[in-house]
């Protein structure tokens, strides 16, 4: 049987400086039936020589002649894609070397439609609170099949995080099959502003079941050019202009139901994110038992976390707009609150002993990274690992 056509989709704007060494992730890729999308959201820096001087017949570039939104941008993408297998990658992000190999040997062997892998991490050089890159590299193999209402409902209810779910980023191989009837049933795919957390939503609706990889297939990016680490991150050096310029781009509205936080941006709460996808992707049917506003509302102000001065802020905004009992919801959170930290923090520290962490090499970009964390699975050492639980155990007392 004949290798199944795999489409790598990097969706990119003026960033060639980290798009470079991603692209390079996916030309280093010894796997022919591969087409690699570079959609070049009409940079008017290098970005399109960078693609040029890779210098791969695999590369498709396109240009969306016009500046579009993070979700147009992708749909753009997706759109020149009719066959075969899709994962999408931002341009801070990578793969693992030799991973589409282990992607198609595991389509043809599973005949699987969907399927999710873990993932490495990467903190790009540059990043404000860090001295120098982080590379942490999970040590886990095999495979499991899992239902997908029930991974949305730990979702939903936040014990599990959305990139458990099937996504189509960073690691997820999606069937176009599935794509199209997303597609054919709401008119586009991407359907809310936070395209990659709204592909896990989607597509758990719409799958029964999905085959999760353990072994790390790519590298997830973060770079001081990140939306997610400039919306997110409470460092005080960072750059706000990423997620400014994300908010400045005719994006998809927020769901009506969800207000906006104050002073107009999007609540800094990835379970709003999450409530916000899985109320766009109403139509696909498979709603989860007990999601309701009352329901998130208390989720999103227990998992709050480093933001919660202002996710509660935004919660009596929430409350109010639909006649809620705000204080009902608060003696709530407090209760799941303790349950849902330290489920996270078990969970942290299960993942850091079963990873190799590295934070004192001179890993300088995401390729650099890939090749790192291939040597690492292959000969792996522990004694940063041991020194990263030991700080992180020391913060937590010191707190």
């Amino acid at each position: 049987m004949a290798n199944p056509k795999i489409t790598v989709i990097i969706p990119t704007r003026e960033r060639c400086g980290v798009l470079e060494y991603s692209l390079r992730t996916a030309t280093a890729q010894d796997y022919d039936n591969l087409e690699i999308i570079v959609s070049d959201n009409f940079s008017e820096d290098d970005t399109r020589d960078t693609v040029h001087r890779a210098n791969d017949s695999r590369i498709r570039y396109l240009n969306t002649g016009r500046r579009l939104s993070m979700s147009y941008n992708w749909e753009f993408a997706l759109s020149h894609v009719e066959d075969g297998w899709v994962t999408f990658m931002g341009d801070d992000d990578g793969l693992m070397p030799a991973s589409l190999h282990t992607v198609a040997n595991i389509i043809l062997a599973t005949q699987a439609k969907v399927i999710r892998s873990d993932f490495c991490t990467y903190d790009w050089p540059g990043i404000p609170e860090r001295k120098s890159s982080q590379l942490i590299v999970p040590m886990a193999s095999g495979m499991e099949i899992r239902r997908s209402r029930q991974w949305l409902a730990k979702t939903m209810d936040g014990k599990a995080r959305y990139n458990q779910l099937p996504m189509i980023y960073n690691g997820g191989f999606i069937h176009i099959s599935v794509l199209k009837k997303i597609k054919a049933c709401l008119g586009s795919f991407f359907s809310s502003v936070n395209p990659d957390v709204y592909s896990a939503i989607a597509i758990a609706r719409i799958a029964d079941d999905y085959l999760y990889v353990r072994e790390p297939l790519a590298i997830s990016g973060t770079s001081r050019h990140s939306n997610g680490y400039s919306a997110f991150s409470t460092a005080k050096e960072r750059s706000l202009q990423p997620h400014k310029q994300f908010l400045e781009e005719g994006n998809i509205p927020f769901h009506g139901d969800l207000p906006l936080a104050v002073g107009g941006g999007l609540p800094l709460s990835l379970q709003a994110c999450v409530y916000e996808a899985y109320l766009q992707s109403q139509a696909l049917g498979s709603p989860v038992d007990g999601v309701n506003h009352a329901q998130q509302l208390a989720v999103i102000l227990a998992s709050s976390g480093r933001h919660r001065g202002s996710i509660e802020a935004w919660g009596k905004i929430f409350a109010e707009m639909h006649g809620l009992d705000y204080a009902a919801a608060q003696r709530v959170s407090a209760l799941k609150r303790f349950n849902l930290q330290t489920t996270a923090m078990t969970s942290k520290t299960l993942k850091a002993l079963n990873s190799v962490i590295v934070d004192r090499l001179p890993i300088k970009n995401i390729h650099e990274a890939s090749i790192a964390a291939s040597v690492i699975r292959s000969s792996p050492g522990r004694r940063d690992t041991l020194r990263f639980l030991k700080d992180q155990l020391l913060e937590l007392l010191n707190r």
